[in-house]
């Protein structure tokens, strides 16, 4: 698992992140050969997968075809253009409680987005209470305006926390892991090539 592959807005290989197109007004180019892996979509209403932000914003939104267990993401160039206007710097996104902070690189704008698979049962067109899929990943969908590595500590759960982005669009992999004689954990988020999200039951962040 190699960095985030970018595109020349959705040109169709893994490329190098952080190349530029007068096109995307020197953004980095979009994240393109995303597959998003689930148990089978059920039957019955309309399946989606939405990408939103940490607070619920949506970003994105793409029908899953009924008893799929994969989709390949087919991201629309110009739906990417405002999401990284929702980055924040990224000392803002670190625990309030978390002691021990070091960003390598302050004010580095950083935006995590979620996945989440929901079924529209009333057929609405709208994600109304409960109809979304008990179905998560740890992984994260990140942009980062350059390059940052950042750690701290939180009491609860009692974790180490390290968080290695690259500049442009991204999968944070997540990973932890609890050292052997040792009560407090080792977590990452760290920028991969492979743009494959494996959705599955919810587990605490102590999860791997």
């Amino acid at each position: 698992m190699k960095r985030l592959t970018l595109l020349a807005l959705l040109a169709g290989a893994l490329t190098a992140c952080g190349s530029s197109s007068s096109s995307t007004g020197g953004r980095p180019p979009l994240p393109s050969g995303v597959e998003v892996r689930h148990p089978a979509a059920p039957a019955g209403g309309t399946v989606y997968l939405n990408l939103l932000t940490e607070s619920g914003e949506s970003v994105f939104q793409q029908a899953v075809t009924a008893g799929a267990t994969s989709t390949a993401v087919n991201v629309n160039p110009a739906s990417w253009q405002g999401p990284t206007n929702l980055a924040q710097p990224v000392e803002s996104l670190i625990p309030g409680a978390a002691e021990g902070v070091q960003v390598s690189a302050p004010g580095t704008r950083v935006l995590f987005l979620r996945w989440l698979m929901w079924q529209d049962r009333n057929s609405d067109g709208a994600r109304d209470s409960g109809e979304a899929l008990n179905l998560m990943t740890h992984d994260r969908v990140v942009y980062a305006s350059g390059a940052v590595n950042v750690s701290f500590t939180t009491a609860e759960p009692k974790m180490i926390q390290r968080w290695q982005l690259n500049p442009g669009w991204g999968r944070a992999e997540h990973y932890v892991y609890l050292p052997l004689g040792s009560d407090t954990y080792r977590r990452s988020l760290e920028s991969q090539g492979l743009q494959r999200y494996e959705l599955h039951v919810p587990t605490p962040i102590t999860s791997q």
